[in-house]
């Protein structure tokens, strides 16, 4: 069972269907769907960094293979019948900094680019952010 830590609630009205939902997170990402949105996620370069300076700071033991970190921040999403984000809830990856991280860049950068749920009902969904610098 995958421990699921601390949730985000991005929009302030929330359907009655929706909000129990969200109350109901998922305990097991390997059951949802994973998330294709329909714009690719905005990532770049200084986005890494800025996980890397984040990662670093706050000494996280991340996996070293070959001279490089890498990261993946795995989170469960719950989408609105019309393909916004309404909740982010991350795994517990051991380095809370990049998961508070992985939720902020979901929420500014792909919050309005969800998966549109094709029975037009709330749905969670998986996705993951990955992250690598050199160690």
């Amino acid at each position: 069972m995958i421990e699921l830590i601390f949730a985000i609630a991005l929009t302030g009205s929330i359907d009655a269907t929706t909000d129990d939902l969200a109350k109901a997170i998922p305990t097991d990402l390997s059951t949802l769907e994973v998330a294709k949105f329909r714009k690719k996620v905005t990532y770049g370069e200084q986005h890494e960094r800025k996980a890397e300076r984040l990662a670093k700071d706050a000494n996280c033991q991340l996996p070293v293979v070959s001279n490089w970190v890498f990261a993946k921040i795995h989170a469960a999403i719950l989408v609105s019948a019309e393909g916004e984000i309404v909740k982010i809830v991350p795994v517990n990856s051991g380095c809370p900094e990049l998961e508070q991280y992985t939720v902020n860049h979901l929420a500014r950068y792909a919050s309005k680019i969800a998966p549109i749920p094709s029975d037009n009902k709330p749905k969670w969904y998986r996705t993951t952010m990955n992250y690598r610098w050199p160690e």
